[in-house]
Parts: structure tokens; sequence; C-alpha cells
């Protein structure tokens, strides 16, 4: 009876315990909840840390290695380029260069040996004349397809009366080929939708033969003598224009420098698109220049170049940026510099005139009569306005290409 009765009395305190802890829920048995102290003797967060510290290691170790891989691959890259550029430098003076991929076809041996050794083609036509010489046009046979391609030839300065100058001025004007030489071959190089690229250059003893591009339309300085083009066009043009000039003043190196921006070197491919041309007076600017080129004469078309360089004889990558902004008066105005219509202001020069009617009650008056009416009138006085930004006498003050292409494109044309 007494182990009975031990026995109910110990089930049914059990049996109060399994209620009591059914009701709480918890369990008697459970270790009570952790502490802040217990997790932080428990090595889990050494472990957690322990692992994140190597995968952050081994991440960084990664980065390293693929880029010491990329900076290798550029390096042998660099080390071609260069090679082949020092080839290119180091070639006889009077071997061609070849720039363009589809004019080293064995097909055009022929067209080159003829150009080198008796001159320009029977066929060949001149389509224009500028300061340096004439330019013609001629085609070559690629596979059973006709290439066009303007050939302007340069006449070599030195070429009468060599025989009889000095040493010394022998060795300036060798001085003077390399670094032409050199020029030429940057200027080769370059690769741009708003630069007209040079194919070729084949020298001779009294001239270069310098090959290019056809161009159908011409120069932009004809185009707008000769045809009313809408606004949206010009606009096309002037953002050509401006992405060119972010190119070669911003983006390749060593810098180049144009120094005679003007209408007549714009040229238009069947499309309208602008094209930057003509780079017989430009200049590469190396890094020790400090972006600025110093000579004996002023380069350049009279309404196109900056004050600053008739003052210093130095010319930078603003001076570029002031003949824009009178490439961007042209285009909207459809007025030039040589026109008659300035000599009877008083200011005499599209700038100072520009600069006038910007300021006057009317500024609309600027505008060229032919876009009028059209709905175009606030972007025009708008790229007017980038126009006299870019016209500014003090060339810090003016934006640089990069600027100009930002504040052209914000412009809506339509």
């Amino acid at each position: 009876m007494k182990l009975q009765a031990a026995t109910s009395g110990a089930a049914s305190l059990t049996l109060q315990r399994s209620l009591l802890s059914s009701s709480t829920g918890s369990t008697p048995d459970m270790p009570p909840p952790p502490s802040t102290a217990f997790f932080l003797s428990y090595p889990l967060w050494m472990s957690a840390t322990f692992s994140f510290f190597i995968g952050f290691t081994i991440g960084i170790l990664l980065f390293f290695l693929w880029w010491s891989v990329v900076r290798l691959s550029r390096f042998v890259v660099h080390r071609r380029t260069l090679s082949r550029i020092l080839a290119e430098e180091q070639a006889p003076a009077n071997a061609a260069t070849v720039f363009s991929p589809m004019l080293r076809h064995p097909d055009t041996i022929p067209f080159f040996q003829h150009l080198q050794h008796e001159g320009l083609p029977f066929l060949a036509q001149i389509i224009g004349r500028g300061g340096c010489g004439e330019v013609y046009k001629a085609e070559i046979f690629v596979e059973n397809r006709t290439i066009p391609v303007a050939i302007k030839k340069i006449d070599h300065l030195a070429a009468t009366g060599a025989a009889s100058v000095c040493q010394e001025e022998s060795e300036l004007l060798n001085i003077h080929t390399r670094q032409v030489r050199s020029e030429i071959l940057t200027v080769g190089r370059m690769r741009h939708p708003s630069l007209l690229p040079l194919l070729a250059h084949v020298p001779k003893p009294d001239c270069h033969y310098l090959l290019y591009e056809y161009m159908p339309n011409g120069s932009l300085h004809d185009v707008l003598k000769q045809r009313s083009l809408q606004w949206p066009v010009r606009y096309k043009i002037a953002l050509g224009i401006a992405a060119g000039l972010e190119y070669l003043h911003m983006v390749h190196r060593p810098q180049v420098i144009h120094r005679d921006l003007k209408p007549a070197n714009i040229l238009l491919d069947c499309n309208l698109n602008a094209r930057i041309g003509d780079f017989g007076l430009a200049k590469v600017v190396h890094e020790m220049m400090s972006g600025t080129v110093a000579s004996n004469n002023v380069a350049g078309t009279l309404g196109y170049i900056a004050p600053e360089y008739y003052q210093t004889m130095t010319c930078t990558a603003k001076c570029d940026i002031y003949s824009f902004g009178v490439i961007l008066a042209v285009l909207v105005t459809g007025r030039f510099p040589s026109d008659q219509f300035f000599q009877a202001t008083d200011e005499m020069c599209i700038v100072g005139w520009l600069r006038n009617v910007l300021r006057s009650a009317d500024p609309a008056a600027a505008i060229d009569g032919r876009l009028m009416g059209k709905g175009f009138e606030e972007q025009m006085l708008l790229v007017l306005k980038v126009a006299y930004f870019c016209t500014y006498d003090d060339p810090a003050e003016r934006p640089n290409s990069r600027d100009v292409k930002l504040m052209l494109s914000q412009i809506k044309p339509y």
C-alpha cells in the first residue's frame, strides 16, 4: 500500500510538472537562454571573422592578379605598337606609309608605285585648291570595286636649291622633315567618326601626296554658300565638329591642336556628317610642352584666329575653341567673317557684331533669315550663346571641348 501510494504520489508530481511546463511554454530540462558573455565566449564569432578575413584576402589577391594580367597585356600591346611606330618613323624618307587596311591590298601596289615614281594618275581631276596645294579626285581599284580617294598634293618647300644650303640649314631641314613626318604618322593613326582619316602618305623629292577618304558633299563652306541647309542639319554638323574636337583635345594622346579650324576644313560625307580635315597646320602637343605650341608666325585664317595668338605667338587648345565659336556663329547667322556685311558695321568682325546683337533687345536679328519661322529660334539662340562663350577674349574663361560638346548636346534641335 505504501509503495503504491508513493508511486501514485510521484506520478502526480510528474503530471503536475508536465502541466506546469506546458502552461508556461518552457521545458525544465532546457538550459536558460544564453547571455552576452556566453555568446562572446563561444568561438562561432571568431570563426565567422576568420572566414571573412580569409575571403577578403583571397579577393584582394585575385584582384591584384587580374590587374597584373591586364597591365601586362597592355604593356605587350604598347610595346608592339611602339615598335611599329618606331619602325615607321625610322623608315626611309621616300617610303610610302599606308594607314588604311583596305589600301594594303596587293591590288593597290601598282597605284602607289605609279604615284611615287610618275605622279598623279592621268584621270585625276582637280576638286579644290588650298594654301598648301591642289586636291585631286582619283579612283583605286581593289578586288573589282572602285574606291574614290582625295589626293592632296603638298609642294616641298625645300626642293629648290637643296644643294646650295649650308650644313646648319640642312640639319634644321632634316629636323623639320622628321617633325613633319612624325606629325603625319600621328594624324594617320587617329580614327574617329568626326575626323577625316588619312589613308596614306606618299613622299616625293618635290612634293608630298596625302590620300584621304573622298567626301562627296565637299566642304561646309561650299555647302553653306551654295545650298540652304535646314537647322537640324546644321545642328548635327555642329555636334560632329564638337565631338571631333573633344577627341583631339581630351581623348587622343598626345594632344593635337588643329590651328586652322574653319568651314573650308570641315568636310561633309554623303549623309552630311561633319569630318574635321586638313591637318596641314596641326601640331602635336606632347606632355612636356604644357599644352602650348610656340611659332614664329601666326598660322590660320583671318577671322577664325584667337586674339591671344596674335599677342603671344603661342597656340593652345583654347585657340581651337575660339575658332569653333566662330564656326557656330557662321552656322546660325549664315554669314562668314570675310563677308562685306561686317565692313559696314562698327565692330568690323563677326565676333564683335554677334556680341552686340545678343546684348540688344532683339537677339534673334542675328539668325539667318532663311531659318526664321521654322520653330527653331530658341535652339539657335542657345547655340549663339555657346558661340559667345567660346569667343571670350580671355582664353581661361572659354570652356574646353568636352564642356562645349556637353552644352550643345543638351540643346534639343526639334
